[in-house]
This record gives C-alpha cells, structure tokens and sequence, in this order.
C-alpha cells in the first residue's frame, strides 16, 4: 500500500496560514518549514486524518469542516499527499508557545515545533519547506479556496514555473 499524508492549510480570520518550523533539534527534518500534517494510519480515512492533523498535531479548532484541496503525488515525493483546508479561530497568541510534538508518535524525544501564522503572500519568501509543503502552499495561495478562506489577502508574486 503506498504511504499517504494528511496536509491541512488552516487560515485565521485576517488571511494568515498556521504553519510549523521544526528547530534544529529535530530528528526529522531540521529547520524546515511545514504545514502540519500526519501519516495517514491503516484503516484511517484522509479526511478523517486531516480532522486529527488539525486537533492533534496543530492543536487548534477548526471553524465548520475542512475542505479537500488537493492530492496526489509533489515531483519527487514518492508519499500520496492529501491537502485539505479549512478556517480555524485561532490566533497567533493561541499558537505563540512553543510546543513538542512527536512527529511519529513513537519517537522517544519529541520535535520542538515553532508555530506561527503568516500572511499568504509572505510565506513563501526565504523559507525552507518540506517538498509536500511547499508544493501544496504554492498551489494553495494563489487558489480560490484561499481567496474564499481569506477575503481581502493580498495575492502572492507570480511563481514562475508553477502555472
């Protein structure tokens, strides 16, 4: 059975995506930005995995459901990506406090994870992200989903190449 992820893109009430920073501490991933995300477990919906990503893993309640945005595979990812996204009224003091997580749920030492929001049109910027993270964030700022989370945010900089 191939390997699938749940992404979520959860945006707050003035535009902004919540996304993690692993420190330089981590085992998995080192000073790499990420939207949170989990595996998908056997016998496990990715809508269902998504619903946990959010309360889980980003530790914030979504406004209504969460909306499949995309899946499949990011070029050179060999992991099924499933993206999803949603609203969440979470703000950035909710998320300010850095917070341990175990990015397998078996490891013994857990990641510290910096969570923060940041406006769309900025989060692209000089950041290093995970390959699937990346790849879905680009997509999912300049998409119309974006634009109905988050009426009046500003549109990022064309990409080239990502037409």
């Amino acid at each position: 059975m191939t390997a699938r992820i749940a992404l979520v893109a959860l945006v707050d009430f003035q535009g902004r995506i919540l996304v993690h920073l692993h420190d330089d501490q981590a085992s998995d991933r080192p000073n790499r930005w990420s939207l949170p995300h989990a595996r998908v477990e056997a016998g496990e919906s990715p809508a269902s995995a998504g619903v946990r990503v959010a309360g889980q893993v980003a530790h914030v309640p979504v406004d209504g459901d969460l909306e499949l945005f995309w899946s499949g595979f990011a070029p050179g990812h060999p992991v099924l990506t499933v993206a999803f996204c949603g609203r969440t009224p979470a703000t950035p003091e909710d998320v300010a406090q850095v917070v341990e997580i175990s990015p397998a749920g078996e490891l013994p030492e857990p990641t510290r994870v910096h969570k923060v929001f940041l406006p769309g049109d900025e989060i692209l910027s000089g950041r290093a992200f995970t390959l699937a993270s990346g790849y879905v964030l680009a997509r999912f700022v300049d998409s119309p989903q974006y634009q109905r989370l988050a009426p009046g945010a500003a549109l990022p900089p064309y990409l080239p190449g990502l037409a």
